[in-house]
């Protein structure tokens, strides 16, 4: 469906077809984008396995897109990188911050703030070569209201259930003519059926935490 197809839906199912409208197009389609990034993050709607990392010898932590916000799979001659945490490092490989040699593990630190997603590589790279990511992320670009035609980069069968976000944020509004909790909360539990609960941070935290413990750290 195209940008412009959404706003038109979104004003048949509100009833806001009159001007002066209820919801200009801008905050349409910022709700769009939303539930975009929204359905990415809850069910990993978009595998990308066309990023790659230059390594460079000395250097151990990257940057990523700014999109991306978890690693499935990094690989380095062809062979996959264990994912690990600062912690599990600390208990079972002491000294590995002074580490350099052929990586065997990577670390992924979500974006936070103004810092981007990166990732660390250990040992420290002691030569360039490149490295091979399978990432999921969000949308590489955003969508504009000054482009009609432009759709959504998730696939197309997912298109009509990202209404139900946009009806959710759209009945949250602080306007006493449209702001409804039910209807919002019931729009809500739509989307959530569709593309699964909101990941939680601390949840994931610890879930990191809890991997495998490193063992045999033969440098």
């Amino acid at each position: 469906m195209w940008v412009e197809g959404f706003i038109t839906r979104f004003r048949d199912a509100v009833h806001d077809l009159a001007e002066p409208y209820f919801w200009t197009e801008g905050e349409i389609v910022a709700y769009l984008n939303e539930a975009v990034q929204e359905a990415c993050e809850r069910a990993k709607l978009i595998e990308d396995r066309s990023m790659s990392i230059a390594l460079l010898a000395g250097q151990d932590t990257y940057d990523l897109h700014p999109s991306v916000f978890e690693i499935k799979r990094l690989s380095l001659r062809g062979r996959p990188l264990d994912k690990t945490s600062v912690e599990e490092l600390d208990g079972d490989a002491p000294g590995w911050e002074l580490r350099t040699g052929l990586p065997r593990w990577f670390i992924f630190e979500q974006a936070s703030g103004v810092q981007p997603p990166r990732v660390r590589l250990v040992p420290t790279p002691a030569m360039a070569e490149e490295a091979g990511l399978t990432v999921y992320r969000g949308a590489l670009k955003e969508l504009s209201a000054d482009m009609p035609t432009a759709r959504p980069e998730i696939p197309s069968r997912f298109h009509e259930r990202l209404m139900d976000w946009l009806m959710h944020r759209a009945y949250l509004k602080q306007d006493a003519e449209v702001f409804d909790p039910n209807k919002a909360a019931a729009s809500l539990a739509l989307f959530v059926q569709a593309f699964g609960e909101r990941p939680d941070a601390n949840v994931q935290r610890k879930q990191r935490d809890r991997r495998p413990p490193v063992v045999q750290c033969n440098w």
